[in-house]
């Protein structure tokens, strides 16, 4: 029998039950006593199920991730396990649970990628065990429950009015310590009240003869 396996496949070769050989890119030929379970070892991206999970203080988060993994064992990759991608979708929950538990809720989001590379040592081994090399792993979604989200907002709303307030306070005490310095000036030196009173009444003069 003739097997062609394109760029990105590997052929794990069994005959009589037993592993022979791993064929590479090609044409190859085999008996047909020989069995030959194509593999893609192209990287792939995997986003396995949000799964919600308690914080350090108890509140309860919902966290999602993606894992860009390659097969880098055909052979180990078949024989490990029934189903690899299952195995490496359980190993990252348990991590990500892991890593979850020991932070406070207002904690998580911004260790997002510390959390990732907690997970992607954790699981690793595991991962090479299964033939399989997990090349990155990334916290895709952090969601709070709704009652937090309200919260958030409402604090954050909170903190632009009082900004806004506190620039507006800024401006008015501006303002009013350019009318006091004025006004000391004024008091200190009368001749500029004079002086000005005659500059606003030219101002007139020469608007009207306009």
């Amino acid at each position: 029998m003739k097997h062609t396996l394109m760029p990105w496949e590997r052929g794990v070769v069994f005959r009589h039950g037993k592993l022979v050989e791993v064929l590479d890119p090609g044409r190859h030929r085999r008996s047909f006593r020989h069995q030959v379970r194509y593999l893609d070892v192209r990287p792939r991206s995997q986003t396995p199920g949000w799964q919600d999970i308690p914080t350090s203080d108890g509140v309860l988060i919902r966290v999602t991730l993606v894992l860009v993994w390659a097969i880098s064992d055909p052979a180990q990759h078949v024989q490990a396990a029934a189903t690899p991608e299952v195995e490496l979708h359980l190993a990252t929950q348990i991590a990500l649970r892991t890593a979850v538990l020991t932070r406070a809720h207002d904690e998580v989001d911004p260790a997002r990628q510390a959390i990732a590379a907690e997970i992607l040592a954790a699981v690793a081994p595991r991962a090479a065990d299964l033939g399989i090399d997990l090349r990155e792993v990334a916290v895709r979604d952090v969601v709070m429950p709704t009652e937090l989200r309200k919260a958030a907002l409402a604090e954050l709303l909170a903190r632009s009015e009082a900004r806004a307030s506190l620039e507006r306070a800024r401006g008015e005490t501006a303002a009013l310590r350019t009318l006091l310095n004025a006004a000391r000036l004024a008091e200190d030196h009368p001749a500029l009240l004079q002086l000005r009173a005659l500059q606003s009444a030219n101002t007139v003069v020469v608007e009207r003869n306009r």
